[in-house]
């Protein structure tokens, strides 16, 4: 196995732990505040957005995966910014 395989497989599954531990929680609060937000109608298509957004962006999401209030400040900013799309 070579550094790279390592070092992908590590990049895979952080963003798969922020998945679960960001994007599902948020999905649900999202789901429950507003279905009619397009986030909530296309729960497949807005998965697969934020999962790539979440890989590119996995090494400024370490604080929030790690510590827990930052998880929770997190996840109540991007429920915020989610609110103003139409």
């Amino acid at each position: 196995m070579t550094t790279l395989e390592i070092v992908a497989g590590f990049w895979i599954a952080g963003s798969l732990l922020a998945m679960w531990k960001i994007w599902k929680p948020s999905l649900k609060i999202i789901t429950l505040i507003d279905s009619n937000n397009i986030l909530a109608e296309r729960p497949i298509l807005s998965t697969i957005v934020v999962f790539i957004i979440f890989t590119i962006f996995l090494p400024f999401m370490v604080i929030p995966l790690l510590i827990p209030n930052k998880a929770e400040e997190f996840v109540s900013g991007f429920i915020k910014g989610t609110q103003r799309i139409k």
